[in-house]
């Protein structure tokens, strides 16, 4: 299944949906990938892009948490973390089983974004408007 960019995943701030735009041009070059049966080498790279740049992300979002004070910070951050262990744990798994691993991997981003997208981040809209940043 591709993700494909749609305006209802918009925070309305152009800095964190270019960087969504980002995690889901990730995670299609990681489903690419497993298709076209890339090497373990490619697969690892793309894994560790996609950590790499969740994390930069998670840290924007939760800069503007702290500078306004956002109320849902902590619940938000959560799952930023349940994300990151969850990540991180598939990615130690990689070396045992490429594809089952790949493919589980695939859900989960799917599921996660998707859901995080429409729903978490979204909360956070009303907030970062008030303050200003667009």
């Amino acid at each position: 299944m591709a993700i494909v960019w749609s305006l209802g995943y918009s925070v309305g701030v152009k800095e964190i949906d270019n960087q969504h735009k980002k995690l889901v041009k990730i995670i299609e070059r990681l489903f690419k990938s497993i298709n076209e049966m890339s090497t373990k080498k490619s697969l690892k790279k793309i894994l560790n892009d996609l950590a790499e740049f969740a994390v930069y992300h998670f840290e924007t979002e939760e800069k503007y948490f702290k500078k306004f004070k956002y109320a849902g910070s902590k619940s938000h951050i959560k799952e930023h973390e349940r994300f990151k262990k969850k990540v991180s744990g598939l990615i130690k798994r990689f070396d045992e089983d490429k594809m089952e691993l790949s493919f589980e991997l695939i859900d989960y981003l799917e599921n996660w974004l998707l859901h995080h997208l429409q729903y978490e981040d979204q909360k956070y809209v009303q907030c970062f408007s008030e303050h200003g940043l667009k």
